[in-house]
């Protein structure tokens, strides 16, 4: 499917793409810290996109306001929010009723994503990738009943593996997975793994628990 420029309005309006998939479901992809290179067209976002676009489902990356053709300036985290929410209704209008729906982030962007949960409606499974847990905390996601999908860089000096290890042991959610590689914060030629981890565990729940590349 081809991908399209989108407008999403809310506080702020917001520039978005949207690629159109099968009916299997929708993924939103957040992506990181808007003071420091973050946009949507980041490696990670674009990895995690791929991963959920090959199965079938409708994607939306967009921009937190103040980066790119977003509107506004950076939220200090609660403006960012506002905009995740925006987004999520755009996406829920862009599937079909009762479809999957998969909220997702990289770095500041998981954050984002993680803080959000209890303020949306009908999100399927959680899927983060570097949540920095340390610099942050884990956001709404001890409350999330949903399958969680967690993905840390055993090297990562910025969300330390070690912090997403225990937050992942203490998450009551029966459904729980995490993914450790050993690279770095930026996962830098680490990309296919991460679309190999979407196909493999998050779409076709092959393995269990911690697995380790």
């Amino acid at each position: 499917m081809s991908t399209k420029r989108v407008a999403i309005e809310g506080d702020e309006r917001l520039e978005g793409l949207l690629r159109e998939g099968d009916g299997r479901g929708g993924v939103l992809v957040c992506h990181p810290h808007p003071l420091y290179g973050g946009s949507m067209h980041n490696n990670v976002v674009n990895a995690i996109e791929a991963g959920y676009s090959a199965e079938g489902f409708t994607t939306l990356r967009f921009n937190f306001r103040g980066v790119g053709a977003s509107s506004g300036f950076y939220g200090e985290g609660e403006g960012e929010t506002q905009d995740l929410i925006a987004a999520f209704e755009f996406l829920k209008g862009a599937c079909s009723p009762g479809s999957h729906l998969v909220l997702a982030g990289y770095s500041f962007g998981a954050w984002i994503a993680a803080r959000a949960l209890n303020r949306l409606s009908h999100v399927s499974s959680v899927f983060l990738v570097a949540l920095p847990v340390a610099a942050y905390g884990p956001g709404d996601l001890a409350s999330f009943a949903g399958p969680i999908y967690l993905i840390a860089g055993t090297h990562d000096d910025i969300a330390f593996a070690r912090d997403i290890e225990a937050l992942y042991q203490e998450l009551p959610s029966p459904e729980k997975y995490l993914k450790l590689i050993p690279t770095s914060h930026f996962f830098e030629s680490r990309e296919r793994e991460i679309e190999r981890f979407i196909q493999e565990t998050a779409i076709n729940r092959q393995g269990e628990g911690i697995c380790e590349s």
